[in-house]
């Protein structure tokens, strides 16, 4: 009777094993995610002073070191009264899913009147320059697109040009950090 007992237990322990692996393995398969690498270029994030975090999840963020600018220039990190950031992030889609949203969350302070820009290239540019109310500054932007071929699966990519500008004397804007969301479903 014992010999049964331990063979039963150790049949539901690697059963249970199996089944765990399983659990694990499909939480690795990540259907829709960013991808790496991205890439960046301009003023405002030059190599080393950026760092980002969230690879291969649907949650990426991008921290910056030195994204800002000031009337007079040199009350900035950067030395300028405007600086850029261009950069690329990569999206992977499997096959018979799409992307349904994208959240940006931007979070940085501001100080005088100043101005950020941003623009998405998805399938067609999407715009947005507007002014930045002073002290600390969270803005939301959500896209809603379809990308028409997403459903055969692959890389999308999502280009985004943005800039941060003093527009009067004394003031001062940076641009800290940036968390993209992306939200899918299934082809219809």
């Amino acid at each position: 009777m014992k010999k049964v007992t331990v063979l039963i237990v150790a049949v539901i322990g690697i059963a249970l094993v199996g089944i765990e692996a399983d659990i694990v393995n499909a939480a690795d398969e990540r259907p829709v995610y960013f991808k790496t690498p991205i890439k960046f270029k301009g003023t405002g994030c030059p190599t080393g002073l950026y760092t980002v975090s969230g690879e291969h999840t649907d949650t990426i963020t991008i921290m910056f070191d030195q994204y800002d600018a000031a009337k007079p220039k040199d009350n900035a990190a950067s030395g300028m009264m405007r600086t850029a950031c261009n950069f690329v992030v990569p999206v992977h889609v499997s096959q018979g899913l799409q992307v349904s949203t994208i959240t940006a969350v931007w979070k940085g302070y501001s100080e005088g009147k100043t101005k950020l820009h941003r623009e998405y290239f998805l399938l067609g540019p999407r715009r947005a320059l507007i002014d930045i109310p002073e002290g600390d500054y969270i803005l939301r932007d959500n896209l809603t697109h379809t990308w028409a071929n997403s459903c055969r699966g692959g890389t999308l990519p999502i280009r985004i040009s943005t800039s941060v500008r003093a527009v009067s004397k004394p003031n001062h804007i940076s641009l800290d950090k940036l968390t993209f969301k992306i939200k899918w479903r299934k082809c219809r």
